[in-house]
């Protein structure tokens, strides 16, 4: 799929109205605003598009917060009563297929909360070993979230994109609940992350990379209200032939 609003996304850069003879001095943008930083694209943004409109509401894309594996972003997408589904979210195929991998794993795993007690380390009762191990925790914490975010600044050479995997129910009749796995993707409009041009696929309402537009509506994140295990066990209805529609 090569429609003219994605040759336009990909291979143009957008000149602001009135402001075309400072742009073409050849003075481009400094080192900074050329970083994208993946916490501009946190927050709500309104769907829109033909098809979407014939859905009687507004399908809401929210995206919430970066993935513990690098590259990745959790999202989710609601209209009540007829889409509910989790987001996952990477700048290249083989990112997105990996932090897939890696969240289905992580759903694998037993919980340690249900660890016998007597297993847990006595309590030595030095304040000085737990403040270093605090405070190693924290640095800890602090590398890890440099490393997410170090893991999308190749994405700041053109708008950002994104593929896009998504799974969860669609409400086709009140007694007829679908679940399904599908793909789409996404291009902002730049590194601000305002607004964004893209495709969505779900067979179940017969989308074929249809296009859409998302709006942000509002820049606060917020926990994600489910997660992609919750689908996880019928969510196999994967139509991962949208490869045609990616951005390139």
């Amino acid at each position: 799929m090569a429609d003219d609003w994605q040759d336009t996304a990909l291979n143009s850069k957008h000149i602001p109205h009135g402001r075309g003879k400072k742009s073409s001095r050849g003075k481009g943008k400094s080192k900074g605003e050329d970083v994208f930083n993946p916490n501009s694209a946190l927050g709500s943004y309104e769907l829109s598009g033909s098809a979407l409109e014939r859905l009687g509401g507004k399908l809401i894309l929210e995206i919430h917060e970066l993935t513990d594996t690098p590259g990745g972003i959790y999202g989710s997408m609601v209209l009540p009563d007829r889409f509910k589904a989790a987001v996952l979210l990477a700048g290249s195929r083989k990112q997105l297929s990996n932090v897939m991998d890696d969240v289905e794993a992580a759903g694998e795993e037993p919980d340690s909360s249900e660890d016998d007690p007597e297993d847990e380390p006595e309590d030595t009762g030095d304040e000085d070993d737990e403040d270093a191990d605090s405070e190693l925790e924290l640095e800890k914490q602090d590398r890890l979230h440099n490393e997410r975010v170090e893991a999308f600044q190749k994405n700041s050479f053109r708008n950002p994109k994104f593929f896009l995997a998504w799974q969860g129910e669609v409400t086709l009749a009140p007694d007829q609940v679908k679940v399904e796995k599908n793909r789409g993707y996404v291009v902002f409009s730049g590194n601000d992350c305002r607004s964004f041009e893209g495709t969505l696929s779900c067979s179940s309402i017969g989308w074929k990379d249809v296009a859409i537009k998302g709006r942000k509506t509002t820049s606060k994140a917020r926990a994600p209200p489910f997660s992609w295990l919750d689908f996880l066990e019928d969510g196999q209805d994967g139509s991962e032939g949208d490869e045609d529609a990616s951005p390139s």
